[in-house]
């Protein structure tokens, strides 16, 4: 009887060392050494199952795009059936949690590889295009009389203050971050 593969559970295993590694060191400072030793392989492992240090961090990112995805869903999922402007606003700019905190390090930290790794520039590109996507069909629902060019500019504005409320969060700059969201509060209204 053939033994099963170990491929995908190597790779995740890979894949989480290197977090653990951005979460220690930085993605700057991360080399094949620290995340072969971190998943507590061989660096040819490394080599074996997902290939150099460039090729592991597009495989990262790979990851965090359909986590980033399935978190959509999620959301989208539990979002009430009035006011879903609001609650989904409410839901981004929420307290986070200190596992919160390190995806946000993580992700800024893959997003930073994004200009050297064209993988890594569609992943983002990706991800803002559902992002966007995803705000535009819920202020579409609601505010149904909105000019369709403006809904999309809201959304923008909304991704906007996210993503800088995301950069403050490892911070603790929490009052910012409830400016923030009141500012896409406020511009949700302008519809």
């Amino acid at each position: 009887m053939a033994r099963p593969s170990m491929a995908g559970q190597r790779r995740e295993e890979i894949l989480d060392a290197l977090e653990a590694c951005i979460l220690a060191k930085g993605i700057q400072a991360t080399s094949l050494e620290n995340i072969a030793e971190a998943a507590k392989v061989k660096r040819t492992i490394l080599r074996h199952y997902i290939g150099n240090r460039d090729e592991i961090i597009c495989a990262l990112s790979e990851r965090w795009t359909l986590k980033y995805s399935l978190q959509w869903q999620e959301l989208l999922k539990w979002l009430p059936q009035n006011n879903r402007a609001e609650a989904l606003i409410d839901s981004l700019f929420s307290t986070r949690t200190n596992e919160m905190v390190n995806s946000t390090i993580i992700g800024e930290a893959i997003f930073s590889e994004a200009k050297r790794l064209a993988p890594i520039k569609l992943h983002q590109q990706q991800i803002m295009q559902e992002f966007i996507q995803h705000l535009v069909s819920v202020l579409s629902i609601q505010f149904a009389n909105a000019d369709p060019k403006n809904v999309e500019l809201v959304a923008y504005g909304i991704y906007s203050n996210y993503l800088m409320s995301e950069s403050l969060l490892p911070l603790g700059m929490l009052d910012e971050r409830y400016k923030l969201k009141q500012s896409s509060m406020l511009l949700s209204t302008t519809l």
